[in-house]
């Protein structure tokens, strides 16, 4: 990860981080004043985004996308293709490898099409990188080898030297060690051509992280301290403190007690000193392995207890203070509760025996009175209490028939949500059947000229290494269209009626899909609405008897409301959690939004109660969702929320299998 961390750092200086920030100012001002869609407004665009950091710009994702669409007004290739590749490396940075993967195709396209050979190669390589980071080797190697190919006819050496390196840590991964060398040599004979010192230590870090999975500790350690004066001269603090808690590591692999501790404090002490949070947890975590494996236990746990704490995962002193205290109040207040109940319950009791003798007394006065009166009201009463009666079951034949009607707009309202986030989904694997096709299409292509050569000049084993690469794109294909014949097939099952059976129902699967699908549908609905979610799913839920429509509903009508509540939140976030519990599974769903007051609360699942803005809310959702989780499957809907913190609503289902 560090290797890769190194080769994105390099990337984004390379190409983004060559100014000050007051000159970064100056052209946001220049860029502003320009108000005119022309090829100058696209330059001064360029010229902002090369300026900012990552940081920054992963914030102008909207400015790149108005970008591009002046450029194919003006059907400037040159220029489309820049953006796109800017884009593609946004998505990148914000770890969002299915959405890079497109721009970057859009920007080969164009490259390919308006014979701009470097952008061509640059473009390869990119696409080398998102696919390594999806784990799609075959289209890996393909990408960075037509990048080298192209780049070396070029004479492009800037291009050729990160190649190399591609395709060399690609024969690392897969323990190809003599293919990979080869690659690295050429690198480092172009490195000292070219005095390039910066490819020649990078080469030496993926070679020391080689040696350190063989377990030639003594390689890695003689390479890392080559390392440490070149990261020390172009004053690269983080992987100078990163490197003093590798030794720190390798020498605690060889026993070397007294050289593990001297530099594993060593990045200790430079990552306090500079503020280096990441190092900082190697560092202790360095120490922590050190003191364990030398039998210091009393200091391991304690460095053991400080990186836990850095990770925020394992160890949160003031946060289990604060559960505890809000555990100790709730106690308090049930106790109160009770207590009040109690004395109201003798206070009722005194009030309804003293009510009880005032009765008997007036009761004797008043009963000739009353046989009397009601003889003759009898026949009166009798007609108004028959009009009264029809007039009720008029009006509740109406209620039943409007409820009805509202039911089936809630279950309307939430299939039309849906189908924004169904179109997204289903692009996506589109987009990878049209990629994988085309990539299939080049490697028959490729197959025929092998075979147009003479049969003694013909390489069968790279025909053989294609047909597998072929075979390869075909179970993706066939991967990626089942995966949108599922998604249809998931839209007409929330679409049709419930049939009220249930069967075994993949929870996590169902709170992914709808998640997903929630997000982009709200995305299409609302082009302003912007959030964050995450997962955290018990890969040992089992699957439970459910109706998995009803279910869907439930988590959609929740996931909508979560997403709806952290809107003009800073941050705004969603999360949902699936655990196993005794006789049951739990799902959470919590957002960081405004939160609800108690009165709120108390109210929440009671029909048509919403706090939406009139026209936007029938406030049968949650009341639906309680019926469905309640009645339908025999388990729990619970809500807990604070003002200003957020909310959780909790399904509790139990796991009944026939």
């Amino acid at each position: 990860m560090k290797k890769l961390s190194l080769t994105l750092f390099l990337f984004i200086s390379s190409t983004i981080c060559y100014s000050q920030s007051n000159k970064t100012d100056r052209l946001k001002m220049e860029m502003n004043r320009y108000v005119k869609n022309d090829t100058i407004k696209i330059n001064k665009i360029l010229d902002y985004i090369s300026s900012l950091n990552a940081q920054g710009l992963e914030k102008e994702m909207p400015l790149l996308k108005d970008a591009l669409k002046i450029s194919k007004e003006l059907r400037d290739a040159k220029r489309q293709i820049l953006i796109l590749q800017n884009l593609g490396l946004i998505a990148l940075i914000q770890n969002k490898i299915d959405e890079s993967i497109p721009y970057y195709l859009d920007a080969l396209k164009l490259s390919e099409a308006t014979g701009n050979k470097k952008q061509e190669a640059y473009t390869h390589y990119r696409l080398s990188i998102s696919y390594r980071l999806f784990s799609m080797d075959s289209l890996r190697l393909f990408h960075v080898q037509k990048s080298l190919k192209v780049a070396t006819a070029i004479k492009d050496s800037a291009q050729q030297k990160l190649s190399l390196l591609q395709v060399g840590s690609y024969f690392d991964a897969h323990k190809e060690y003599d293919k990979a060398d080869a690659y690295y040599n050429k690198a480092l004979q172009i490195a000292k051509e070219q005095k390039d010192d910066d490819l020649k230590y990078e080469v030496l870090s993926c070679k020391a992280e080689r040696l350190e999975i063989q377990k030639d500790y003594n390689g890695a350690i003689t390479i890392n301290k080559q390392l440490l004066p070149y990261y020390q001269g172009i004053k690269s603090l983080d992987f100078e403190a990163y490197t003093y808690s590798v030794l720190g590591n390798l020498y605690t692999n060889i026993n070397k007690k007294d050289s593990a501790y001297l530099y594993a404090n060593k990045g200790l002490l430079f990552s306090k000193k500079h503020s280096l949070k990441k190092e900082l947890w190697d560092a202790y975590r360095s120490l922590y392995i050190s003191h364990y494996k030398f039998g210091d236990y009393k200091k391991a746990y304690d460095y053991k207890v400080i990186f836990d704490s850095l990770t925020k995962k394992t160890y949160n002193r003031k946060g289990l203070l604060k559960v505890e205290r809000a555990r100790m109040q709730i106690a308090q207040e049930k106790k109160d509760a009770l207590d009040k109940i109690e004395e109201l319950k003798k206070e009722t009791e005194a009030k309804r025996i003293r009510n009880l003798q005032f009765t008997a007394i007036g009761f004797f006065l008043l009963l000739a009175v009353f046989l009397f009166w009601t003889n003759r009201q009898k026949q009166k009463a009798n007609k108004v209490l028959q009009e009264q009666k029809d007039k009720v079951e008029s009006t509740l034949q109406k209620l039943k028939s409007t409820q009805a009607q509202l039911i089936q707009s809630e279950k309307l309202a939430s299939l039309g949500e849906l189908t924004a986030g169904i179109a997204h989904e289903i692009q996506n694997p589109l987009n990878f059947v049209n990629n994988f096709s085309e990539v299939s299409v080049e490697l028959v292509q490729e197959i025929k000229e092998e075979r147009q050569k003479p049969k003694e000049n013909q390489d069968e084993s790279l025909v053989d290494e294609i047909f597998n690469d072929i075979s390869q794109n075909l179970e993706k294909i066939t991967l990626h269209g089942k995966r949108a014949s599922s998604i249809v097939k998931g839209m007409l099952e929330h679409a049709r009626t419930s049939t009220g059976e249930k069967e075994l129902t993949d929870i996590n699967a169902l709170a992914d899909e709808y998640l997903r699908l929630a997000y982009h549908g709200l995305r299409a609905k609302d082009s302003t609405f912007n959030s964050d979610f995450k997962t955290d799913f018990d890969e040992k839920l089992p699957k439970i008897e459910a109706i998995p429509q009803d279910i869907g509903r439930v988590l959609l009508n929740l996931i909508n409301n979560a997403f709806y509540a952290t809107k003009g939140v800073k941050n705004p976030l969603v999360e949902i959690k699936t655990a196993c519990v005794e006789n049951g599974i739990i799902v959470r769903v919590k957002d960081n939004g405004k939160g609800m007051s108690e009165a709120t609360k108390a109210k929440i699942f009671q029909p048509f109660f919403t706090t939406k803005p009139t026209g936007e809310g029938t406030g049968l959702g949650l009341s639906l969702a309680y019926d469905i989780v309640t009645k339908g499957h025999g388990g729990t809907l619970e809500v807990e929320s604070t003002e200003a913190e957020g909310t959780t609503f909790i399904i509790q289902l139990p796991i009944t299998i026939a």
